[in-house]
């Protein structure tokens, strides 16, 4: 992959893009203004004067020549430079401090190393993600009793947990989403541009230093700006550009590694969810068997039968919602967590591109490429051909060495492959018993499962009879209430009848009675001392007579 270079149209800033940014937008990580990146690459000023280098500071510029003389000789036709390239003057010159990095300061939710890190803050991912559970817990409750709202307020305490590891995870993949777009918007600095010094030497490595310095702040702890700076920090140790390729690779599969190890708490975050939906299944069947058992083994009435139903129901709604639930939020997390990990592995491979076109081609130690070798090329080919004659006599022999090692190779392939086969074969084996005991397993707990449905068939059973029975007992119950109350009504108008009929018999004795007179004789008092009345002898006696 190739770069070039293109400018920023708010702030002028010298920018370094790839080709395959070509044709899109993206921010200046300077000002912020959106840069439309053009198809092509545009072509490069030609200089006013060709074979003069100008610099910006005579003080860089006379490093510059002092350092690259000759290269100059080889790159610039036409040049005038001295034969012999004299170095004293920069080995007896005083040494002076080097130029280090500056940092950001770290603040107490950011990452204590000082590299860069793919990691955010658990602390303040957690926050973030306690504050949306709870606008969310708020925001549902006033649809508690609904269907959906049901599912996180009305199904036992294991969604709250749920809900709770859902937007802690989606905490995490925001603040690393926000960390990759700073990552992205650091890949178009131009970090190490050739105006300071088309290659990478020990003596140019301060400029570099300092031109880095400059960068925007943001972008300091960025994989793009830690791999370049502990590379070039490592040649200025070293010396070495071979050794400097070999520090870049390690550090290279450091930051892989680390990309991946960041992705660590959210596998366990995704593991975990579809774990408390199991746990929310186990208590919730717990919860139906036990009312079950407990209804059954009461053997109480219809009303403590139909309220141990609900119970049982209620239980398998809470075992089966639970689970759906957090199935649902796995793949809530797991989908973006996948595709964020596929653009930070992307991004490393774009850090490493940037690396071997414009910071590994560039190293320049002094041993190879340099105008000291061009200037000794007829040495050096007397000394090859000198070299090559002088081996030309072990050749059939190393070609032998090289068939019997070929031979010996093929062998331990042989006997490599050969082991691998029996030891995947053994695994094959383990498998198979591992998978037969998971089915023994698997078969175990559906017979027991179809034992508790055969019970719970049984029970309905029974539930449905003992209704049956209580619906012939109120038919039968409600004939013989007919029936009595035919007999009363039958019984009641016989009585009325008769009732009627000693009325009519009392109102025609009483008309008898109004018809005839009754006559009363009053007698005179006598003047005897006795007393005289109805039932004294007296009269009694005048009455008989």
């Amino acid at each position: 992959m190739s770069f070039f270079k293109i400018s920023c149209p708010g702030c002028n800033k010298s920018l370094k893009v790839s080709e395959s940014l070509a044709g899109k937008s993206r921010a200046c990580p300077y000002c912020r203004a959106t840069v439309r990146i053009p198809e092509t690459a545009p072509p490069e000023p030609e200089p006013a004067f060709p074979g003069i280098q100008v610099s910006e500071t005579p003080a860089s510029a006379k490093s510059r020549a002092k350092s690259s003389a000759a290269t100059d000789s080889t790159e610039r036709p036409g040049a005038v430079t001295p034969a012999i390239q004299t170095t004293a003057a920069t080995t007896a010159a005083p040494a002076k401090k080097a130029v280090k990095r500056r940092r950001r300061e770290k603040s107490w939710f950011s990452s204590s190393s000082d590299s860069a890190s793919s990691d955010v803050s658990l602390v303040l991912s957690f926050l973030i993600g306690g504050g949306i559970a709870l606008l969310w817990y708020g925001a549902t409750y006033p649809i508690r009793d609904t269907a959906f709202g049901q599912l996180f307020w009305q199904r036992g305490p294991v969604p709250f947990p749920t809900t709770l590891l859902m937007f802690w995870a989606l905490a995490i993949l925001g603040l690393k989403w926000l960390n990759l777009k700073k990552q992205k918007d650091a890949m178009l600095l131009d970090v190490l541009p050739t105006e300071v010094s088309p290659e990478i030497t020990v003596a140019s490595i301060d400029r570099f230093i300092l031109h880095i310095n400059e960068l925007p702040g943001a972008s300091s702890d960025t994989f793009l700006i830690n791999r370049v700076v502990r590379g070039i920090e490592h040649f200025r140790v070293r010396k070495s550009a071979a050794e400097t390729v070999t520090m870049m690779e390690s550090q290279s599969a450091i930051d892989a590694n680390n990309v991946a190890g960041s992705y660590t708490i959210l596998k366990v975050f995704i593991w975990s969810l579809p774990i408390l939906g199991f746990i929310g299944t186990v208590m919730g069947v717990s919860a139906a068997v036990a009312s079950l058992a407990s209804s059954l083994s009461g053997g109480g009435s219809m009303d403590a039968m139909k309220a141990a139903l609900q119970d049982v129901f209620g239980g398998l709604g809470t075992a089966f919602d639970t689970t759906l639930l957090a199935l649902i939020m796995s793949m809530l997390v797991k989908i973006p967590a996948s595709a964020l990990q596929k653009s930070e592995e992307d991004l490393i491979t774009s850090v490493d591109e940037y690396c071997n076109e414009n910071l590994l081609r560039r190293l320049n130690d002094g041993r190879e490429g340099t105008g000291e070798r061009n200037a000794n090329d007829g040495d050096s080919d007397i000394f090859r051909k000198a070299v090559e004659q002088a081996l030309g006599t072990h050749h059939a022999e190393m070609e032998q060495w090289l068939s019997k090692l070929d031979t010996i190779g093929t062998h331990l392939t042989d006997q490599v492959s050969a082991g691998w086969d029996k030891v995947n074969k053994r695994i094959e084996e383990q498998q198979q018993k591992h998978v037969n005991v998971l089915h023994e397993q698997q078969l175990d707990q559906q017979a027991r499962l179809q034992a508790q449905l055969d019970q719970m068939a049984n029970a309905a059973d029974k539930i449905q009879q003992t209704l049956t029975s209580l619906a012939e007992q109120t038919s039968t119950l409600q004939t013989h209430v007919n029936e009595t109350f035919s007999q009363t009504n039958t019984s009641l108008t016989n009585h009325l009848s008769g009732v009627q009929t000693g009325l009519a018999s009392l109102s025609g004795v009483l008309e008898r009675l109004g018809d005839q007179q009754v006559v009363v004789q009053q007698v005179a008092a006598q003047p005897e001392p006795s007393r005289n009345g109805w039932f004294s002898k007296k009269s009694l006696t005048r009455g008989r007579g």
